[in-house]
């Protein structure tokens, strides 16, 4: 009986191993989601920068859109 327990355990503890890696993959396709989207937001507000000085308006208004972007 106890040799039987012996043998259980290390499946027992590649089990955890296994689930804990998944969760950490998981968690991590997760941030690497998020980190895509920022970088998504990042080029499109670039671009919307580079159309407002492309414009060749030098109003105040589009100096100061330029800005907040």
């Amino acid at each position: 009986m106890a040799e039987g327990l012996k043998e259980q355990q290390p499946a027992q503890e590649a089990e955890k191993e296994v689930r804990s890696i998944t969760q950490a993959r998981v968690v991590y396709e997760q941030l690497m989601d998020e980190i895509r989207g920022y970088c998504q937001q990042a080029r499109q507000l670039r671009e919307q920068e580079a159309e407002l000085q492309r414009s060749g308006r030098t109003d105040f208004q589009v100096r100061e859109e330029i800005q907040q972007l």
